[in-house]
């Protein structure tokens, strides 16, 4: 079953506090509480179970950004990524003079890059054989469209995304003249009669780059398919350009990513179908998340309302999930995601809702106080779900996905620490008012 989401889960289980609450520290608060009898308590003791699942598919076509690339990730198996994208004019007018020099496809950096950008990769341009339509009203990461198995040229480039505006890549003039004088002779005028004879074009990393993914402009005024023209006359010889822009319409889509992460031979094989986990404990205390592929974590409570037994009346003040990175996963190519989404399952690991706090969405931020130590932690706020679970009618089996923001626009991955790491475990901080009877 494709899952309509724009986002990816992962999950995490809180386990059975045994705590004796009258052993916990009581601290000082503020100056208002000073006539009543209140104490504030922090507990961290709520462990957490961590685990890791995989969605099917993920919808990929609202995205401003093509991407295409490939590398070799040890732990996450082979990534890649391409793009699928249908051209259009902003007019159909062209002198009926002008003569082709020649065609090429401009590709503007956007600033995303993910792995190794000084290795060279290649860039395979191949001809699209079908419509950019989807199957079933949306494009998935898993979406594909035929296309020409021959490239119409291959660019072996160093990506350079600050140091560089664009990519300049040459295409033949031959696939260049059949377009620019059908549109120039007026045997194409519309749209609909450009479809029938140019589809648009697909971006393919080579099967074995080991270098980055890379991310390109998809605005029509930064990446397009220029021909390069002159018009001769009396006076001499003036030249000009028309370009083919990536379809910028809103209602009907034209471009999407295929996102493609090979789990074989991967502890993540397993990951067939939403509702199957891979727990923390079995995969040596990790948990894992990959924008693009599906992979999520999953988090799930069941014993918090053991708050509810504390003696005394009491108020959830604050509760802050600390995921903690792994030192020894940290790598300057796989830059680590600057925010993390936080969405509602279901028993089932369906989508739900966003998780809000005051009509705000919440998200995970980076601390990164003890960077020197490499120590970076991810801090959750789950006030607000913490307080829907305590006071809920009837027990409701669902759970919390974490992922990065970027998810349907980017590969970007993330692995912490589970709830029984030996160095940094995963740990929600629990503050509790406390009005004694």
């Amino acid at each position: 079953m494709k899952q309509l989401l724009y986002i990816f889960f992962i999950g995490l289980g809180v386990v059975a506090c045994s705590t004796d609450f009258e052993e916990l520290p009581t601290l000082e608060i503020g100056q208002e509480f000073t006539d009543s009898n209140v104490r504030v308590i922090s507990i961290d003791t709520f462990s957490v179970e961590l685990s890791t699942f995989k969605f099917d598919s993920i919808i990929v076509d609202d995205v401003d950004r093509l991407l295409v690339g490939r590398y070799e990730d040890e732990a996450f198996g082979n990534v890649t990524a391409s793009s699928y994208f249908e051209l259009i004019p902003l007019t159909y007018q062209v002198d009926e003079d002008g003569i082709l020099d020649s065609v090429a496809l401009i590709l503007d950096y956007d600033g995303y890059f993910y792995n190794d950008t000084t290795a060279v990769s290649q860039i395979q341009v191949h001809r699209l054989l079908d419509e950019v339509e989807p199957e079933d009203d949306f494009f998935y990461n898993t979406s594909t469209i035929p296309f020409d198995p021959v490239p119409l040229t291959v660019r072996s480039y160093r990506p350079e995304p600050f140091d560089e505006d664009s990519l300049h890549i040459t295409l033949p003039l031959v696939f260049g003249t059949e377009i620019f004088e059908a549109i120039r002779d007026g045997d194409v005028d519309n749209d609909s009669d450009l479809s029938e004879l140019f589809r648009g074009l697909t971006l393919q990393p080579a099967s074995n780059d080991d270098g980055a993914v890379i991310g390109f402009e998809s605005d029509f005024e930064q990446t397009f398919l220029r021909f390069f023209y002159k018009v001769e006359d009396e006076f001499g010889v003036e030249e000009f350009t028309y370009d083919l822009v990536v379809n910028p319409s809103t209602l009907n889509i034209k471009k999407f990513n295929n996102i493609n992460t090979d789990f074989n031979n991967t502890q993540f094989e397993i990951l067939t179908d939403p509702e199957i986990e891979l727990a923390s404990p079995d995969s040596e205390q990790r948990s894992f998340t990959q924008s693009g592929s599906g992979l999520a974590i999953r988090l799930h409570l069941p014993s918090i309302k053991e708050l509810n037994n504390i003696p005394g009346t009491g108020t959830l003040l604050d509760a802050t999930l600390e995921l903690r990175i792994p030192r020894e996963t940290v790598n300057t190519n796989l830059i680590i995601p600057d925010s993390l989404s936080i969405n509602v399952l279901d028993q089932n690991n369906d989508f739900v809702s966003p998780l809000f706090d005051n009509n705000d969405f919440v998200y995970g931020t980076l601390n990164k106080e003890n960077s020197e130590f490499n120590a970076d932690f991810f801090e959750i706020p789950l006030r607000s779900y913490i307080d829907r679970k305590l006071t809920e009618d009837f027990e409701v089996e669902d759970a919390l996905a974490i992922y990065p923001s970027n998810f349907t626009r980017s590969v970007d991955r993330l692995i912490v620490n589970g709830e029984n790491s030996e160095e940094f475990n995963a740990k929600l901080i629990l503050t509790y008012a406390i009005y004694d009877d």
